[in-house]
């Protein structure tokens, strides 16, 4: 398996992966996204096909010091899954932040979903009891 920095080459696998997570992105936005100083897209291979990929918004803001990293997304193709990929993908996404400066890390999960959250316990993220709170406009 490798695991690397998301660049060109690698849209048509991040777009193939995320129409598998039911986004509907253009190759074009993907394309934008990967070469934004803003986020940090990371992928998985195993030979020659994509089987996973996380994206890491960088959040600068006046109220904290330091950028921290939020984990917007972690997905690993069905077939894939329980093999460690999701955890040598957090872990690589994890160094390279720490590369920027970057030591903290935010991620949202399903409050319901158990499985998930265990395995995100187990590699060291803490339940800190915050609530997402959401909504969404109309344009």
């Amino acid at each position: 398996m490798t695991i690397k920095i998301a660049g060109k080459s690698d849209v048509e696998g991040i777009y193939e992966l995320n129409a598998l997570f039911e986004n509907d992105n253009t190759k074009d936005k993907i394309k934008k996204n990967i070469e934004s100083a803003g986020e940090i897209v990371c992928i998985a291979y195993e030979g020659d096909k994509a089987v996973g990929f996380c994206v890491g918004l960088i959040v600068k803001t006046i109220c904290y010091k330091n950028c921290r990293l939020d984990i917007e997304t972690l997905f690993i193709k069905e077939a894939y899954r329980n093999k460690g990929i999701g955890k040598k993908l957090l872990q690589f996404m994890e160094k390279t932040a720490l590369a920027k400066g970057i030591t903290h890390f935010h991620l949202v999960t399903q409050q319901n979903n158990q499985a998930v959250r265990s395995f995100y316990e187990k590699i060291g993220y803490k339940n800190t009891g915050e609530i997402l709170l959401d909504k969404t406009l109309a344009p």
